[in-house]
């Protein structure tokens, strides 16, 4: 009877009749509890109604009843696998293995085992072993290049993937792996192809597209980025993640109207994920409604208290809005100073400086730019006057023009020993350990090489007459142009529409453009009808450079390490400031705090310069006129 009634339930199982299985399953166990291959297929019955604790009874028992059945000890296996048992999970298929030993699929699984309890190594060693003796097993391979890859060692997986590859043709997965390998060694070309040699085999395979369209904007195409997105929506419209690339791809088009809609909608259908809610707050602040994106940076840390980067927007929204207290304690959670101490294990850094340091010695070190660098040296001031002894670790380029400060007692370059200190700080973190009372400092006073000030007064007067007007038009690296997942900050104003405005100025134009773009000076000129004399190679000598901006009348351009130099020597600057506008620029208005007398002209958020370009432009010729008549 009870073989009758295994035939009719192997028999309800085999036409997908789950429930008739169980039922004859239960009765042939009410009849002999200990019946193996009931046991067997009650356990299997609850594995694939994805039930792996209410398998693990039942599959157990078979195993203790059949210890020599694989089987059953590799179904067991699957059950602990489930689990998260790893380790008995691994047991359960080495001993199914050893009855089986023809089966590669039993060691792989058990190798898996080893690497998912944290013994790569254990792992990539018995896959070794295992594909030595089953070498034309594409599985094998794969999993041993998993186990690379999982290492680190991306270069080393490539060649393991694609020799699955070639055992398995039509088996898309080591292809999508292998462009992920290739994607990790920032070799983003040849990702590509793998991706799409894996979407050539299997066309709606989700993971590669999504995989294809974030190589492609690492390589910067973004209009392709934007094309493999817009295929994923049709296949999967509430793929939250396809609408995040989709987001970014269009972002760095500079179409931030439309990103801002992707983000919302990524955050609408996944309201739980972190990223796509600080991705909607940061398309927020750079479409200029920075009160809206914090809220979502502070819903986004509700989310994830600890996600790299929102606390950082979320300080330079505070800070934009004037709100500097609350601003510099966010700043303090910067992934820069995370890095830092990742780095930098031996290093204890203060998070507070008492008000009286009469006879302690504090260690400054620089980090970020050189502009960073040069506007953050103005809460220095502050520590001297507290009494401290400053030790200073400056970027190689300052060190000759901070040696000069007064308020600096040391200052090193990379690479000198650290001298002994009470406090050790980030200067980025100077502001919130220092806890300042109302009142912005003015930027650090920087002077000039008197030798360098005579030369220079002689090649200006060999230029032209004044004023003397210099010139920037872009800061940064452009997205295009710029590889990897980490993108650098990037500033740019259209060159010849900003030739256009300026016709109407007399004077002598100064290009300080760091690294132009050939024929972009002539191509400026031409827009002026007048010579723009190229003294862009001063950016490799910034104490030259200093010298020339305590000398020429007005500095028009992008933010960039020349505008701070610009405010050291007590010039000013008319700051041309794209939107989003950097912290320091403030949300709004025509005046930073940070830095008192400059002009700053804004980009709207729509991208258009028009009405910045004519102020300026209005604003030139105001000033003009008022140096002539005096």
């Amino acid at each position: 009877m009870q073989n009758q009634l295994f035939l009719r339930a192997l028999s309800a199982h085999k036409t997908g009749q789950a429930e008739l299985t169980e039922v004859l399953v239960q009765q042939i166990l009410a009849l002999n509890p200990r019946h193996p291959e009931a046991l067997h297929l009650l356990g299997m019955l609850k594995l694939q109604r994805g039930n792996p604790a209410a398998a693990l009874d039942p599959l157990s028992k078979a195993s203790e009843i059949q210890p020599r059945n694989w089987v059953f000890l590799a179904d067991l296996a699957q059950a602990l696998f489930a689990l998260q048992q790893f380790a008995q999970a691994n047991a359960a298929f080495r001993a199914a293995a050893k009855l089986n030993r023809d089966n590669p699929e039993l060691q792989i699984n058990a190798a898996n085992c080893l690497a998912l309890q944290g013994k790569p190594a254990e792992a990539e060693y018995a896959l070794r072993k295992t594909a030595r003796r089953f070498p034309a097993t594409a599985s094998v391979w794969f999993n041993l290049a998993n186990t690379v890859y999982d290492q680190g060692r991306f270069e080393e997986a490539m060649p393991l993937y694609q020799r699955s590859a070639r055992l398995a043709p039509e088996w898309c997965e080591p292809c999508n792996h292998l462009g992920r390998a290739f994607h990790a060694a920032e070799k983003f070309d040849e990702a590509a192809q793998a991706y799409r040699q894996c979407l050539a085999l299997a066309p709606a395979h989700l993971p590669a597209m999504c995989n294809l369209a974030s190589v492609l904007m690492d390589g910067g195409s973004f209009t392709d980025a934007e094309m493999v997105c817009l295929d994923i929506l049709k296949q999967a419209p509430d793929f939250a993640e396809a609408h995040l690339m989709l987001g970014s791809a269009r972002g760095f088009q500079g179409r931030e109207t439309e990103a801002l809609d992707s983000y919302a909608e990524a955050a609408r259908l996944d309201a739980r994920n972190p990223r796509a809610v600080a991705a909607l707050g940061m398309a927020l602040y750079q479409a200029g409604r920075s009160d809206e994106a914090g809220t979502q940076f502070g819903i986004a840390l509700k989310l994830a208290p600890d996600f790299p980067g929102i606390r950082e927007f979320l300080a330079y929204t505070h800070l934009a809005h004037g709100a500097f207290k609350a601003g510099w304690r966010e700043y303090a959670q910067r992934p820069a100073r995370a890095k830092f101490l990742a780095e930098n294990t031996g290093v204890a850094l203060a998070d507070h400086l008492p008000e009286n340091l009469r006879g302690k010695r504090v260690l400054v070190l620089r980090e970020q730019g050189l502009g960073d660098e040069l506007f953050f040296l103005r809460f220095a001031v502050e520590l001297k006057m507290r009494g401290a002894h400053i030790a200073y670790r400056s970027h190689a380029k300052l060190y000759d023009m901070l040696a000069r400060v007064p308020a600096l007692d040391q200052v090193l370059v990379e690479g000198e020993p650290l001298p002994p200190a009470d406090f050790t700080l980030l200067i980025g973190d100077l502001p919130s350990a220092l806890d300042m009372r109302p009142g912005l400092p003015p930027p650090l006073a920087l002077a000039p090489l008197p030798h360098l000030i005579d030369t220079l007064q002689q090649r200006l007067a060999a230029l032209g007459s004044p004023p003397y007007l210099g010139l920037t038009w872009r800061g940064g690296i452009a997205p295009e142009a710029q590889r990897g997942a980490h993108w650098a900050l990037f500033k740019q104003i259209p060159l010849q529409q900003l030739g256009d405005k300026l016709q109407s100025i007399e004077g002598t134009f100064l290009a300080l453009q760091r690294n132009p773009m050939p024929g972009e000076i002539e191509g400026l000129g031409t827009r002026l009808g007048k010579p723009v004399h190229d003294l862009t190679a001063l950016n490799e000598d910034l104490e030259t450079m200093l010298a020339l901006l305590a000398l020429i009348d007005e500095y028009i351009g992008v933010s960039n390490t020349n505008v701070h130099l610009r405010a050291g020597v007590g010039g000013t600057t008319r700051v041309l400031v794209p939107s989003p506008p950097e912290w320091r620029w403030g949300a709004a208005g025509e005046e930073s705090p940070w830095f008192p007398g400059f002009r700053i002209y804004r980009q709207t958020p729509d991208g258009n310069w028009d009405g910045a370009l004519k102020r300026l432009c209005d604003d030139l010729l105001e000033s003009t006129k008022k140096g002539a008549a005096s």
